[in-house]
């Protein structure tokens, strides 16, 4: 079974210094979605940096914005197939 994976992501959402990112794969003739979530912050050199732990205030906003990425994909499944 192979797997491959566009290195883009489909769709970005970003609230408050969390990002969350969207990708579709595709094994044979099955697609199906992935999503990362970072947190992106300025570091003390000034360079932007990101991160996958969350502080307690942040998890409101992960959490909002996972619930609009699997709505997102929800809708994105139910449009009808381009082929």
């Amino acid at each position: 079974m192979t797997e491959t994976t566009t290195n883009k992501p489909v769709h970005v959402i970003r609230r408050k210094g969390i990002k969350v990112a969207i990708f579709f794969n595709r094994t044979g003739e099955n697609e199906f979605a992935k999503v990362t979530a970072q947190k992106i912050y300025r570091a003390e050199d000034g360079s932007w940096k990101t991160a996958t732990s969350f502080g307690r205030d942040d998890l409101p906003i992960v959490s909002l914005l996972t619930k609009r990425a699997w709505e997102w994909i929800l809708d994105r499944e139910a449009e009808p197939s381009q082929e």
